[in-house]
């Protein structure tokens, strides 16, 4: 590749992901990102473009790099590959090594079991480091994935692949082919290492990866690209349904269940994103669990024992509705699915009732008190994204107390206020993303408050009842 072809890869791979990181919203400013590095093409090419282009957007990069202790020498060698990388361009570098840990590694360690391995170490390194996420995950992983899970068994969820953003992983890549970040390696020169389990038909993915996926770009040289937009179309119909199904949920809340008449006069697609989201929180929401649920609603009586702890029944609620009840046995209700935070009234598990309301600035102050107390629960209705959801606790979440300019994990901010754990994963917030923007006890976020701009005003009352 001469010196112009390499430039011209350079310059079109940088503008593409830089438009796809603004297009999906990955990064605020003053982001810090550690990039899960394994050594291979994928992950040096969004290292060497996060590196890059840090100032366009204006993030603070840094580097992981996970040793299973499965390869032997072969692992120890792609780990001081990346340790030297980042030594040579002082990039702060956590490695996480098994073997060192005090890891036992099984005999015949599963994909599952290193993937685990890695997300459980990534869990706790965000946290510490009150950082995001950055995985290597392309579009040819996407589409490996989603075949992966057509021929598995999936719905409409499943179709939808990896998500670009999820809590606190983002996936800058998932616009680009596998192909695309070896051409980008080659033109700005990097070498990488190569993982030579990667070549044997062992694994499921790599068979989908070494037969499955040529068949059909032989078919069809753009197949990839083909499936990888379908996959954003399901991710945005998927969207659309969730808040459908949240809809139907709160249309069908009581103080004690949902009523069973107007669960069963949602449209049948709606009905069944709405259970899947009732049994989501409580186990993997598989199509049988679903199915049941669907037909205890339609038949209006029986009982669903989805753990040993969570059981949902048919009884009779207040003036005699029929209500589907999530039933805890002793333990604490599960969480309402996150749903999108539009004015009106939100009962909730665990007896938090929230309520939302748009109002002119002019009107909340001649109507209101004014004390402190009373401006934390309002903000500048001008400065949220329309898009908030209404949900718990996530990984990954952070929050800035208003008027004391800091950011910190809602973990942290937590044990500042000394909130008992058995609370934590009920207490209400609103999000953008992974940033808290609203808290159950603590108001709205710094950078909300109404200003002398300010025309509408978000008014957010609360109601704690004892269950």
């Amino acid at each position: 590749m001469n010196s112009i072809d390499a430039q011209n890869v350079i310059d079109k791979t940088e503008q593409t992901l830089l438009a796809y990181c603004k297009q999906q919203g990955l990064f605020k400013s003053g982001d810090r990102v550690i990039v899960a590095c394994s050594g291979g093409a994928d992950s040096m090419a969004l290292l060497l473009f996060l590196l890059r282009c840090r100032r366009a957007l204006s993030i603070e990069v840094l580097a992981t790099h996970v040793n299973h202790g499965i390869r032997g020498a072969a692992a120890d060698r792609d780990e001081a590959f990346v340790s030297r990388f980042c030594e040579d361009r002082a990039i702060e570098l956590f490695v996480y090594n098994a073997k060192r840990a005090g890891v036992t590694v099984p005999d015949s360690p599963s994909e599952e079991w290193a993937r685990n391995l890695r997300y459980d170490w990534f869990d706790e390194l965000a946290s510490r480091e009150e950082a995001h996420i950055a995985t290597a995950h392309t579009m040819s992983d996407q589409v490996e994935t989603v075949l992966l899970r057509m021929a598995r068994g999936t719905g409409l969820h499943g179709l939808g692949g990896i998500q670009p953003h999820r809590g606190v992983y983002v996936r800058p890549l998932l616009c680009l082919t596998r192909a695309e970040t070896e051409a980008y390696c080659a033109a700005l020169g990097q070498s990488y290492v190569q993982d030579e389990t990667n070549a044997r038909d062992t694994y499921a993915r790599n068979r989908v990866r070494h037969d499955a996926v040529p068949a059909l770009i032989s078919v069809n040289p753009a197949a990839e690209r083909c499936i990888g937009r379908l996959c954003r179309q399901m991710q945005q119909l998927d969207a659309w349904l969730a808040a459908e199904a949240a809809a139907l949920l709160q249309a069908a809340a009581t103080s004690c269940g949902y009523d069973l008449q107007v669960l069963r006069d949602a449209d049948g697609p709606v009905l069944d994103a709405a259970l899947h989201s009732l049994v989501a929180p409580v186990r993997d929401a598989e199509e049988k669990y679903v199915s049941l649920l669907r037909f205890l609603v339609i038949k209006g009586e029986g009982a669903l024992q989805l753990t040993p702890d969570v059981t949902f029944k048919v009884q009779k609620g207040v003036a005699g509705k029929e209500l589907v009840r999530i039933a805890p046995s002793g333990a604490a209700p599960a969480p309402a699915p996150p749903q999108p935070a539009l004015p009106g009234v939100y009962h909730l598990p665990g007896g938090y009732t929230v309520a939302l309301r748009v109002e002119k600035y002019e009107e909340f102050l001649k109507n209101a008190p004014i004390f402190k107390k009373d401006l934390n629960c309002c903000a500048d209705y001008a400065k949220i994204n329309k898009n908030i959801l209404l949900r718990t606790r996530q990984p990954g979440d952070d929050y800035r107390p208003r008027d004391r300019h800091v950011r910190k994990t809602l973990k942290k901010y937590y044990n500042e206020l000394a909130v008992p754990m058995k609370d934590r994963p009920l207490l209400p917030l609103l999000a953008d993303g992974s940033e808290v923007i609203w808290l159950w006890g603590s108001g709205f976020a710094d950078g909300f408050a109404p200003d002398r701009f300010t025309r509408e005003v978000l008014v957010i009352r609360t109601e704690k009842t004892e269950v």
